[in-house]
Order: structure tokens, then sequence, then C-alpha cells
């Protein structure tokens, strides 16, 4: 066995963890009852007429740096680049306020934010001092806003459910296809981007899979998996994100998400395959280090939360390394089932192609074990969706994050007053979880 096939093997055990807990399903398209595909088309269609209005010049890009991330923000530049925009790229692990503020303070141009910013699509109207034309990419939970400026192509509000139907780089692939039909040669990219959803590929996800078997560049093996058909190359979809995720996250400072786009636009060369598989070697290592820890020591145990601190053991990574290794440790006999689970990790104050934050922070995941988890969506426990985000704010930081599984940073030093924050909310009944103060 391969390297990478003991890591897709992980992202595999996560998949089956995140399809028993999701929200009912939706609709899919083309079923008898379907959500609202012809708004959400419209939604597209306008975002594309008010870019072709503007007459702005240049577009900055942000994105997420995991493989639904890399795809969109690959997918946003050829399509807007295409349109002659010149696109910037800024990858980040989260949307800090300071970035936001920043970015949409400056000349007035196309701001993209792609598989991030639905959560805090507030921020994106408050901060936009420039009269910025904002458009957000995003699969994740979100609100409508009021505001002309900012088209939020979130499917979710057309009846989609962003857990199921689509992925930020299906939407960002469809949003490209609106510029310009012939970008379904770029269909594969939703599809790797799709891999991080469970279950069967439905919905919106569905349509650039039926695009990418029409054009011949995504075609079905004799067992019913997918595989990927590139120049010189055929690679399964989960190889194709495990390899982008290593790169997005385990390389964050050392352009792994520069690497990870040009793949995703030219092709997994060898220089790519090798890169990846030496920084999942690295993560491997890492987590190794901090498993043998935690086994010798265990976790750290509240009343409702037991919690660790890797302190600077992924240093050189992103923060979303501490996510998969929750995610990880939440099936393994070392985790109270009944009890939240809490990582947190030091991260710098740089972030690659933008600046620095004006301090390092810790960065927070919380997931939630099985038990716990059926428990959270019956309603008798309090989602991490709303303790974990409203404890870091409670810290000076911020957060978001789905029911079973969410994160967040706050400032180095208010480690304990975030736990006893958490620990308390976690006792709180489900509807109560969030204190007024």
């Amino acid at each position: 066995m391969s390297r990478f096939e003991s890591s897709e093997s992980e992202v595999r055990s996560r998949t089956r963890w995140c399809g028993l807990f999701h929200r009912p399903v939706h609709q899919t398209v083309g079923a008898s009852v379907t959500p609202d595909l012809d708004g959400f088309q419209k939604r597209l269609t306008r975002a594309k007429e008010a870019i072709e209005e503007s007459s702005l010049t240049d577009c900055i890009v942000v994105h997420h740096d995991e493989a639904d991330g890399l795809c969109s923000g690959a997918l946003t530049k050829v399509s807007l680049e295409k349109l002659g925009l010149p696109t910037r790229l800024i990858c980040v692990d989260k949307l800090y306020p300071e970035i936001v503020r920043d970015i949409e303070g400056g000349p007035r141009r196309v701001i993209v934010y792609a598989d991030i910013g639905s959560g805090h699509v507030e921020w994106l109207s408050m901060f936009n001092r420039s009269n910025n034309l904002i458009l957000a990419l995003d699969h994740h939970d979100t609100t409508e806003v009021n505001d002309p400026s900012i088209h939020n192509l979130n499917p979710e509000l057309n009846g989609f459910s962003g857990e199921r139907d689509a992925c930020s780089a299906t939407i960002a692939y469809l949003f490209a296809k609106t510029l310009d039909p012939s970008f379904t040669n770029l269909a594969h990219l939703a599809i790797i981007g799709s891999n991080e959803i469970p279950g069967e590929i439905q919905g919106l996800n569905r349509m650039a899979l039926e695009d990418g078997e029409r054009n011949g560049i995504v075609r079905r093996t004799q067992k019913g998996g997918l595989r990927i058909e590139l120049p010189g190359r055929s690679l399964s979809p989960s190889r194709s994100s495990t390899m982008l995720n290593v790169l997005g996250s385990v390389g964050y400072y050392r352009n792994g998400p520069e690497i990870g786009i040009k793949a995703c636009i030219e092709g997994f060369d060898n220089d790519v395959l090798t890169e990846a598989e030496r920084l999942e070697e690295e993560r491997k290592n890492a987590n190794q280090k901090l498993l043998n820890t935690i086994r010798q020591n265990g976790l750290s145990q509240l009343k409702n939360v037991q919690w660790f601190h890797a302190r600077d053991n992924y240093k050189g990574m992103s923060g979303k390394v501490v996510g998969s290794f929750c995610s990880y440790l939440s099936y393994q006999g070392l985790v109270n089932p009944g009890k939240y689970l809490i990582g947190m990790m030091n991260v710098p104050s740089d972030v690659p192609g933008w600046g620095r934050l004006p301090s390092s922070l810790v960065k927070v995941s919380g997931r939630a074990p099985q038990p716990l988890a059926r428990m959270i969506q019956s309603g008798t426990r309090p989602p991490l969706s709303r303790i974990l985000p409203d404890s870091c704010e409670r810290m000076g930081g911020f957060g978001d994050g789905h029911t079973v599984a969410a994160s967040g940073v706050f400032p180095i030093g208010a480690e304990e007053g975030f736990l006893k924050m958490i620990d308390e909310l976690a006792s709180t009944p489900p509807k109560l979880s969030t204190l007024n103060g």
C-alpha cells in the first residue's frame, strides 16, 4: 500500500462519519420535486451581468486552503481572466476580518470569496467601503443580505443543501459556464471538490459530473468508481483531493496553494505528485508524534469537553491540519464518546499573499464523536456550530462551522477562558446554548 492510499482511507473514514450526521437530504436535481434551479441560475446570470456592466479592471479572489477551495480558486481565476480581469489570489484558512477590511477598503474592484465568506456575509457588506462588486461562491451555512453590491451565490438560498447537493467548486464551475459555456473542459475540478461530500454525487454536483462524462474527462470504472482522465495521467477524485488538501494545508506557508492551483489548471505532473507525497509524509509524522503523546498522557478532561493543545507540533502548516487530526481522533478509543472533542494549535500571524495579522493566534477545531453527534442531531445536545463560535467571540476571536464540526480562532493566552466558556455552553439546552451578554 502506498503512502497516498493510506491517506485516502483517512479521507474515506471522515466521509463515512460525515455521512451519518448531515441534516435531512433535499430533493435532488432531476427528481419529481426539485429546489429552485432556475432561481439559482438567475443569480449566476445577474452576477455575470453585474461584472460585464461594471467596467472594473481587476479582481482579488480569496479562497479556502483545502481541495474544494483550491479548485474553486482555480476555476474563478481562469474564468475571470478570460473576461480580461487580471486576478490576484489570496489563500486563507479562516476569513479574518482584518483581511476583509483591507481588501474591501482599497480601489474599487471585483472581489470573489471562494469556498469561504457565506458564513460571514455580514462582514462582506459592512466592510465594503469602496463599493466593490463582491461575489461569494460558497456552500456553507449562510443568510441572505440586502446589499446590491453583494452576490451571494450560495445554492442554499435556493433550496439546495450545501452538505449534499453542491460543493464550492461546483458553484464556481457553474458560474464559469455562465460566463463561457466552453468551460465544460474544467468539469473535473468540480468533481474533485465534491469529494468532500459523502454519498452519491447528486444535485448540482451531478450536473458537473454529467458534463465531465460527456466530454470524456471523467469516466466510470467497471466497479462504479470515477476516474479523471487528464493528458498523460489518470487519477481518482479521492487521490486528487488528497493531494490538493495536503498542498493547501501542510504546504500553506511554502507555496503549496500556488502549486495546487497550477495543478488544477495545468495538470498533476510528476513534480506535483512528488511534492504532495513529501508533504503528506511530513503530516503523518506530526500526527503520529501527537497521537503518541495523547496515548501516553490522555486527553485533558472537563465536565462536557475533552481537549488537547498541539502547540507548535504542526509548525509550518495551516490550522486546517488540527481539524483533520480531530476528525481522525474522534473515531479512536482514546476519546470519551459523550464529550465534545476540542483540538488547538498555534498559528503564526503571516497570511501568504496578503501580509501579517496583528498577532499570532490559536486555531481551535471541534468534533463530535458519533454517539454525541447523534444526540446533537436529535436536538438533545447543543451544536458545535453555536457553542464553538460563541466561545471564540467571547475571547476576542470568531468561528463558524457545522453542527458536529466547527472551527475558529482566538488570541494566544485565551485558551483557559475559551475552554471554560465552551464547557459551560456545552451543558446548556440546545436552544439556549448561545448566552446573552
